[in-house]
């Protein structure tokens, strides 16, 4: 009997190991702009950042866009999620020798751009949303990136894994034939 008790403690704890619910990493593929913010979609995930939140940031990228994306050698973009909320920062990364000193002072004093390495400054965006199963008109040919965008995510939200879904369907049942076994052979408190 301790071996079974044994074997259904172990199969618990290791049934309770918690699982993210996105991957580590996911591919936008396409990008939506909407009235009220941007769709961006990856082939199995679409994540929704609104203006109403942060309109200022949302302003401050145009700006930014308009005026620095010839510049631009790259991009990292990092999603921090819990639950379904998602928290996206967008780095641009800058290559400082394709810079005047006049767009380097406006990216350091405007943009907050910070050194990343000797060559290259980032300026920092945020936006905040959630995600979803991705909607096929949200991947059509119009939204189609020519470069898909790599994002990292840090998924904070953690679910019970399947093992330990199975793991805790035998308690039920085993729960009062474990209290008639105890009852049977010692006291029954």
């Amino acid at each position: 009997m301790m071996k079974y008790l044994s074997l259904l403690v172990v199969m618990i704890l290791a049934g309770c190991a918690s699982a993210p619910n996105l991957p580590p990493t996911d591919t936008i593929v396409a990008v939506k702009p909407i009235e009220s913010g941007i769709i961006a979609s990856s082939a199995k995930y679409s994540y929704r950042f609104f203006r109403s939140g942060v309109p200022q940031e949302y302003q401050r990228y145009k700006t930014f866009y308009e005026r620095f994306h010839q510049q631009a050698s790259g991009v990292r973009v990092n999603f921090m999620v819990e639950q379904h909320e998602v928290a996206a920062e967008y780095l641009v990364v800058i290559d400082k020798r394709n810079l005047d000193t006049g767009q380097y002072t406006a990216l350091v004093n405007e943009y907050q751009a910070v050194q990343i390495d000797n060559d290259r400054l980032g300026v920092l965006f945020k936006a905040a949303g959630f995600w979803s199963s991705s909607y096929a008109p949200e991947l059509a040919a119009p939204y189609k990136l020519e470069h898909p965008v790599v994002v990292s995510i840090n998924d904070k939200t953690k679910t019970l894994s399947t093992l330990g879904t199975v793991a805790l369907i035998p308690l039920v049942p085993l729960f009062p034939l474990v209290m008639m076994y105890g009852c049977a052979t010692g006291p029954c408190v």
